[in-house]
């Protein structure tokens, strides 16, 4: 449930606030429109397989509803939050087609939040269900994020605390941890599906705060300028990955770990330095984006420390 708050009106992709015309109320501002939400929903819905559920549920909110992602988790909710899910009596939306429309209505929803990706263009159709906020994922930053939903449900000073501890948790471990030298992310999620990834995700960007470099450079590989997070390539280009430690990126269902065990045997892969050395760590992609909130950076932050250090 979450906690009351003072009327506003906010916009979700700044924070910034305005008064409310009524007590009941708020006027939010976020990636589709304009909306009038409850001042304290009691059943929100969260059409969003990223970290929308978690950073609410690290907020003390509990959803009535979240997208089942057991395609991608093994379970429909990210193994490091299953727990609190599960308490909170978070019900499991079908995904399959897009958010399943039936199963949301059952729920009586008196707010819907999520990625406006995962709505799957049924924006106006949720709307209809419910007040609806979306929100424009940034990949990048998923801290921003913690952000942006806390302002939307009125409780950015909440989310603002979370953000800044981890970040004083961040900067303590940047002061102890050996610095890393080069280090290289790739995905190896099929034949045609090869991967290498940029500075635009988690796992690069505390790679860098713990004084680390990631590889290749814009002059080696340039960036895909319809994505700047992350290089489709071919496995022949897969030796661009040159770096000494090498993140390797791995889903959690079992589907997705065969398939990966499949392509790093291929002799390409083992012959980056990373492999040669001993150097890998096959990382949970989804945690890079937020997928657990706070509590998956956290986890993610000590799983890099003890690779760089060991």
């Amino acid at each position: 449930m979450a906690a009351a708050v003072a009327p506003s009106a906010v916009d979700a992709s700044s924070g910034n606030t305005q008064p409310s015309d009524g007590d009941d109320m708020r006027t939010v501002t976020h990636e589709l429109g304009t909306s009038q939400v409850p001042v304290d929903p009691q059943r929100i819905v969260v059409v969003d397989r990223r970290g929308t559920l978690a950073f609410m549920l690290e907020l003390g909110v509990e959803p009535v509803g979240a997208l089942d992602a057991t395609w991608l988790f093994g379970e429909p909710f990210h193994p490091l939050i299953a727990d609190a899910a599960e308490a909170a009596g978070v019900e499991p939306i079908d995904s399959t087609d897009g958010p399943n429309l039936e199963q949301i209505a059952l729920l009586e929803p008196d707010l819907i939040i999520g990625n406006v990706r995962d709505m799957a263009e049924t924006e106006d159709k949720l709307a209809e269900l419910a007040p609806t906020i979306g929100l424009a994922w940034n990949f990048a930053d998923p801290l921003a994020n913690a952000v942006t939903i806390g302002e939307a449900l009125g409780l950015g000073e909440e989310a603002q605390a979370l953000v800044d501890e981890f970040e004083a948790s961040l900067d303590a471990a940047a002061a102890t941890t050996e610095a890393p030298g080069t280090v290289s992310i790739i995905g190896l999620f099929a034949p045609d599906d090869i991967r290498i990834y940029r500075e635009q995700n988690l796992y690069a960007a505390f790679a860098e705060r713990l004084g680390g470099s990631v590889i290749p450079i814009e002059d080696e590989l340039p960036l895909d300028p319809d994505d700047n997070e992350v290089n489709f390539v071919s496995m022949e280009q897969i030796g661009l990955a040159s770096g000494e430690h090498v993140i390797s990126f791995v889903n959690l269902s079992g589907e997705a770990d065969a398939g990966y065990r499949a392509l790093q045997s291929d002799p390409l892969v083992q012959a980056l330095p990373g492999f040669q050395n001993g150097q890998v760590l096959e990382a949970d992609p989804q945690l890079a984006f937020g997928a657990a909130g706070v509590t998956g950076m956290v986890a993610m932050l000590a799983q890099l420390v003890e690779f760089f250090d060991a």
